[in-house]
């Protein structure tokens, strides 16, 4: 059986990709803060700026797939701590880039939509030309400058994601600096009768992180290289998705309260338009979930 590296196997996608992958391939893993616990992964704790470790525990471990599931994500954060975006977002994905081609083995980063610059009335496609408008988009492009150079890559962009991620994992800090996404902060925030305010002037096409990591097993067993939008065929405003989140979990969304970016007082500009082609992708013979089979996943995970 072939081996499979995930660098970050105690985030949201990290986690999702170690349990799907564990029927097709040996699973080997890193974690910073977050250990799963996972008893059928040999992990390592691991700084992923730790150049040395890194290529040692790699080298020693001659996976067959690297996938990289690490980002410093929080936005704002990266806005003001350039230097630490960097390290995490591109030099560390370019260590491990030239790693995988000394091993000559398959390399994945994933990405985001922040590469682009949010102003196209039409989802982006793979073949639009990035324009980052804020510190993490430009790190995670320099990111992807790292790792297209060689062809049997793969990156894999996505929109907005969001999943459940288990208690067990939740409560521990994590390296990433975003400690919950947008969905289990919403559910968190409802279940606490909070009110939350949700931008209305901002379209995405969220994936849950169970089909994204789904998505991206489904390339490498195709032996696929290049660029991949993993994103439903959705554009669909933060607002309308928090609305028919809550209704499908029966809280209450009156708590919901919209707003728009400019209301809400972001000191760090960010792209209305995060919406993603997904065609080249499905054209692999790669089916999305729909909102309401993602939904369900999550209702039933919420015991987790």
């Amino acid at each position: 059986m072939k081996k499979i590296f995930i660098c970050g196997i105690g985030g949201l996608v990290g986690s999702k990709l170690a349990n799907i992958a564990k029927n097709r391939f040996d699973v080997y893993g890193s974690f910073n803060l977050r250990n799963p616990k996972f008893d059928f992964v040999k992990s390592f704790q691991l700084d992923i700026t730790n150049s040395n470790k890194l290529e040692d525990i790699i080298t020693e471990v001659k996976p067959d797939v690297i996938i990289n599931a690490t980002a410093l994500n929080n936005v704002d954060y990266c806005e003001s701590h350039k230097k630490e975006a960097d390290e995490i977002n591109f030099k560390a994905v370019l260590k491990l880039s030239e790693i995988s081609n000394l091993l000559n083995c398959k390399f994945v980063h994933l990405s985001t939509d922040s590469v682009f610059n949010g102003t196209k009335k039409e989802p982006y496609l793979e073949s639009d030309i990035p324009n980052p408008i804020n510190n993490y988009g430009r790190s995670k492009l320099l990111g992807e400058n790292a790792v297209i150079k060689f062809k049997s890559n793969i990156i894999v962009r996505a929109s907005v994601l969001y999943g459940w991620l288990p208690k067990s994992l939740s409560k521990i800090e994590t390296s990433s600096l975003k400690q919950f996404n947008f969905a289990q902060w919403l559910i968190l925030k409802l279940n606490s009768k909070e009110n939350v305010n949700v931008v209305s002037d901002e379209y995405s096409s969220p994936i849950i992180a169970d089909d994204f990591a789904h998505s991206i097993i489904h390339l490498i067993l195709g032996n696929h290289s290049g660029i991949f939008h993993s994103a439903p065929p959705l554009n669909i405003s933060r607002y309308d998705f928090s609305i028919r989140l809550a209704n499908f979990l029966n809280l209450d969304s009156s708590l919901i309260i919209p707003t728009t970016t400019e209301k809400l007082g972001r000191a760090v500009p960010t792209a209305k338009n995060k919406c993603l082609d997904s065609t080249k992708i499905i054209n692999t013979n790669f089916k999305f979930l729909t909102l309401k089979e993602s939904f369900e996943l999550i209702k039933n995970q919420m015991s987790i």
